[in-house]
């Protein structure tokens, strides 16, 4: 039965400890503690194994045990500093040595060294009963230079609840993942309800008797208290794995009843095809069909790699043995050539010509002959060493085991790849029928629109969400809608808004244009008007008059324009201008609640939307039956018209 302990403590110089000394002793290496000039080391019988787990960021003198220790110890300078902390942790001995490790490993990274701490971890295993784990912790926060301050928030005590919290659950996890029934608890005894009794002290007269096989008084005392402690301790296993039956046959009858309730007869059944795939005494969930689903893609892949070696092998198999062919081929010819050389005839003079023309070209032959045979043969080399054969004897041998496998390969392939297929469309219908009774569940939530039994699996997934998000309270549809206008309407809002200060920056930019050209002209009779002679040239020179009543008309003109943009002058436009400076600071936050307003815009909208779409398919379903039904009546017409006609 596996069991809890965990323990923590302090290594502190104060009690006379060194983190290398205990580091050595937990590890079972010889460390040199360089502030005592020691070796230490202490012999184990079963070496421990033994990891050390740091933060990503930490220097890589980290995973060298001497020098982390080391290092801790020139780190601290009191006499009385605390220089690292140990956890003592029972492993369940129900897990394989491998398992073990990386329960504890996992355990250590998620709670230690996540946080900062760097663990050195050892794995004792010299008692088969009692494998356990020592974790000595840092206690200074570590940088790439080295370590720095001591983080005061790791000796909280609420942290070390949570620490052993955790680790119970954890185990549990590892050991349901084995299939392991057992799990243990962080609770004490008290809360568990587990009246135990303590054993007594024996002194060491008692515990010398005993060990000699003297039963003593005290020892019986003690004897009768393990007793009774450990039936109550299994009592209470009892009493956990019976709860723990009685809660899977209530969620198995709770399932039971959901797939008779959303589930169609012809559902069920894929159901159960399902569980009888995947051997299961119960429905299989859609995390089970999605990890059978995978285990199929893979042995399909197998299957195709197979089939890829078969006709690669066929393929060189053809291959060298056209080679072969050719050089056959060759071989005769060149054999040809011989012959003809042979059966020259050199006695007769009349002929000689003609001989020493057919020597050269049966030369010529077998010269030819020879380089395609040695080529054909030095290609043949690859297909040696593809294939493993030395001679055309082997290849021969080779080429024929294969031609008696070769169809039976093919069928058997053939055949897994049906059996794939088969199982695949088991899953899938399994699969169709979990959504669809998902779908169901999600409409039956909603009894007053029967058009939510034609929802899509997405709309129900976000409504079934959006449950979870409201306190598993069903948000009604109208609220929906309503939540939905409300959103278009603030988003409308908030965009009149951006709209009104573009429109403000636009006419103030506008006025802005018209006041420069206003002043510019307004310069200019300013400029006559104060200057004698240029108001006396007005008198004799007609050029000059038609500036200044033009420069006069211009201004006039802006003026008229600067006031229906809302400016009546420089001093105006200025506090206008410093308004819409204010308008334009609160720019970037009305941008930031439309974007906000339009995330739950769209997820509202899809909601809707995907309603809307629902009822249309309920109405095309409708009509569609209808249509069905008329057919059967006409049917049924024209059968009993037939049967009146024929008597």
């Amino acid at each position: 039965m596996a069991i809890y302990h965990f323990s923590a403590q302090v290594i502190s110089r104060s009690k006379g400890q060194s983190a290398v000394a205990s580091a050595a002793y937990r590890s079972g290496e010889r460390l040199k503690d360089e502030r005592t000039d020691e070796i230490k080391f202490y012999k184990r019988e079963v070496q421990p194994e033994t990891m050390i787990l740091a933060p990503s960021h930490s220097p890589e003198w980290v995973q060298d045990r001497q020098q982390l220790w080391n290092e801790v110890e020139k780190s601290e300078t009191r006499k009385n500093s605390q220089v690292a902390r140990e956890i003592n942790i029972a492993l369940p001995r129900e897990l394989s040595h491998q398992e073990q490790a990386e329960l504890i490993r996992g355990y250590v990274q998620k709670e230690f060294v996540d946080q900062g701490m760097i663990a050195d971890v050892a794995i004792h295993r010299d008692d088969k009963e009692n494998p356990h784990a020592h974790v000595m912790l840092t206690t200074r926060e570590i940088s790439e230079e080295g370590f720095t301050v001591k983080n005061r928030d790791w000796n909280k005590k609420e942290l070390l609840v949570h620490w052993r919290e955790q680790w119970a659950e954890h185990a549990n996890q590892s050991l349901e993942r084995e299939g392991i029934r057992d799990r243990i608890s962080h609770e004490s005894h008290a809360k568990r309800n587990l009246i135990i009794f303590p054993t007594i002290h024996l002194g060491h007269v008692a515990h010398e008797m005993e060990m000699r096989g003297v039963q003593t008084d005290r020892g019986t005392i003690n004897r009768d208290r393990q007793e009774y402690n450990r039936l109550v301790v299994d009592l209470q296993t009892y009493r956990e794995e019976k709860k723990a039956l009685e809660q899977e046959k209530a969620r198995k009858q709770e399932q039971w009843q959901q797939s008779e309730r959303f589930n169609t007869p012809a559902e069920r059944v894929h159901l159960q095809e399902a569980s009888k795939l995947l051997n299961l005494d119960r429905e299989p969930t859609l995390q089970e069909i999605g990890v059978k689903r995978k285990e199929l893609d893979q042995w399909e892949n197998q299957v195709n790699k197979d089939d890829q070696v078969i006709r690669w092998k066929e393929e060189t198999i053809l291959g060298a043995s056209e080679t072969y062919r050719w050089i056959h081929i060759f071989e005769n010819q060149r054999q040809q050539a011989q012959d003809q050389l042979q059966h020259i005839n050199w006695m007769n003079p009349f002929k000689l010509k003609e001989n020493r023309m057919t020597k050269e070209q049966a030369e010529r032959d077998m010269s030819k002959a020879e380089d395609q045979i040695k080529s054909r043969d030095k290609t043949l080399d690859s297909y040696r060493e593809k294939l493993g054969f030395h001679t055309e004897k082997e290849f021969q041998q080779v080429q024929r085991q294969h031609q008696t496998d070769y169809p039976g390969l093919l069928e058997k392939n053939r055949q897994i790849r049906g059996h794939i297929y088969q199982e695949r469309k088991v899953l899938e219908k399994a699969g169709i029928a979990h959504q669809n009774a998902f779908v169901c569940q999600v409409a039956s939530l909603y009894p007053e629109c029967p058009e939510m039994r034609y929802i899509s699996l997405e709309t129900a997934k976000t409504l079934m969400d959006m449950k979870k998000a409201h306190g598993n309270q069903v948000v009604p549809l109208e609220t929906i809608q309503n939540t939905l206008t409300t959103h278009k309407e603030e988003i409308h809002r908030l965009q009149g808004e951006l709209d009104r200060v573009n429109q403000h920056r636009s006419r103030l930019q506008r006025a802005e244009g018209y006041l420069k050209n206003y002043e510019k002209h307004h310069a200019i009779v300013e400029k006559i008007e104060n200057n004698p002679f240029l108001k006396g040239k007005l008198l004799v020179s007609k050029s000059a008059k038609q500036e200044y009543d033009q420069a006069i008309s211009t201004r006039e003109n802006y003026q008229d324009m600067m006031k229906k943009e809302g400016v009546s002058g420089r001093m105006d436009l200025e506090k206008q201008f410093y308004t819409l400076g204010k308008m334009e600071a609160r720019v970037p936050a009305f941008k930031d609640q439309i974007q906000a307003q339009a995330k739950g815009l769209d997820l509202f909208g899809a909601i809707m939307e995907g309603i809307e779409q629902a009822g249309r398919n309920m109405q095309r379903e409708q009509k569609r039956q209808l249509q069905h039904q008329a057919r059967t009546k006409n049917k049924g017409k024209n059968r009993q018209h037939d049967w009146k006609m024929e008597r």
